[in-house]
């Protein structure tokens, strides 16, 4: 298939034109599903305007952003917000798996309407000792974006993409998922005949307060009614005649809780991944892994008095390295204290702070601006935040 391109140059300060999706049989090219970023306002004054170009070359439908915004930008984390440029690509034609695959636990997967890219539902190492819901500790815009080494999402606002829709009208696509499958908004047809529109929901439950570890706060819980989403956050619903798709939802796991089809290779892609630092720096520079060894875990076991060969499962030592994880997770496994983990593992920089705070306007490290009305404050395009 030729490839079909849309360029949407950054240039011009006045409105924002958003394209409805519209892929169809003949042109299965999704291009106009894409925002025109040409006339948005942009981040603000001092940041790169912003650059979103669409294309579908043979099988793959390729995204190519800045990451910047084509709203005002306003600081939550430490971060600063900085242009990265880079292709994303998806399959065109997506089909399902045999099985589900999980989501990076940190990285892109997916890419939005505007060309920012969307991360799974937990943070990384902050707030401290990390790994929460960053939505629950508070860390988002009111776009449900940051910025860690890029900005991006962990939640979606159908308002944020400039979209006007009646109450009366399915929601349009919103993202797609790194594996092609699209994430529509949370509202669509309860049927063939698009009788009524209902909110799609999770059927995810929260089990204990997100603080940290998200993935072991909440747990998947098969719920009967059309209105409610398998484990990956969609279905097979009639609302799009039977074919596979997303759903973003004002609960966990907000946008996708694992992948239904086959992720391409962009999916938690090293050099994306989020960086941050305690001190609120920039970060670490990219060949600096901070991750422990495998000599690292052998010295911690000898010294907590436990199998080595128990101390790496917990801690998923793959490839020399220990994945990114949070410690206290595994010290819960393990029956030990996530001090002396940490202490015997040499990472105690990633300790939490002395008198560190989480949940719902906790001020914990990281934590967004005073709130109020239940938004962080900055002239930002107005949605509802998801629900709790």
């Amino acid at each position: 298939m030729p490839a079909r391109s849309l360029v949407f140059a950054a240039v011009g300060l006045a409105g924002l034109l958003v394209a409805v999706p519209a892929a169809t049989a003949n042109d299965p090219c999704p291009s106009d599903a894409f925002m025109d970023v040409s006339d948005s306002p942009g981040a603000g004054e001092g940041y790169p305007r912003p650059r979103l170009e669409v294309e579908c070359d043979g099988d793959e439908l390729v995204v190519s952003s800045n990451a910047i915004p084509h709203y005002e930008f306003v600081q939550i984390t430490p971060n600063p917000l900085v242009e990265l440029d880079r292709d994303y690509r998806m399959p065109l034609n997506p089909k399902l798996a045999e099985q589900p695959s999980p989501l990076p636990l940190l990285g892109p997967s997916g890419v939005a309407i505007n060309g920012i890219p969307l991360f799974g539902p937990n943070e990384g190492p902050v707030p401290r000792p990390g790994f929460g819901d960053p939505i629950y500790n508070a860390i988002m815009d009111s776009c449900m974006g940051h910025t860690a080494r890029q900005y991006h999402y962990h939640a979606l606002i159908e308002t944020c993409f400039n979209i006007a829709r009646e109450a009366n009208e399915p929601s349009p696509i919103l993202a797609f998922g790194w594996d092609g499958f699209p994430v529509y908004g949370p509202f669509g047809c309860r049927d063939e005949e698009c009788s009524e529109i209902v909110e799609f929901k999770s059927s995810w439950e929260q089990l204990r307060a997100p603080r940290i570890d998200a993935w072991d706060a909440y747990r998947f819980v098969p719920k009967e009614g059309a209105e409610y989403l398998d484990r990956c956050n969609g279905h097979s619903g009639d609302d799009q005649g039977g074919a596979y798709h997303y759903h973003a939802t004002a609960t966990w796991p907000y946008i996708m809780g694992c992948f239904s089809g086959t992720p391409s290779a962009d999916a938690g892609r090293e050099s994306d991944r989020q960086i941050s630092r305690r001190d609120g720096g920039r970060g670490r520079p990219p060949g600096d892994d901070p991750r422990p060894t495998v000599e690292q875990v052998k010295r911690a076991a000898a010294k907590l008095a436990i199998e080595e060969g128990d101390l790496a499962d917990a801690l998923r030592l793959t490839g020399g390295r220990v994945a990114p994880m949070n410690y206290a997770a595994a010290a819960r496994a393990l029956g030990i204290e996530a001090r002396d983990l940490y202490e015997a593992l040499g990472v105690t920089a990633q300790l939490p702070p002395p008198g560190a705070r989480g949940g719902p306007g906790g001020r914990g490290r990281g934590a967004g601006p005073p709130r109020q009305g239940g938004r962080p404050r900055g002239p930002r395009p107005q949605g509802p935040r998801p629900r709790q």
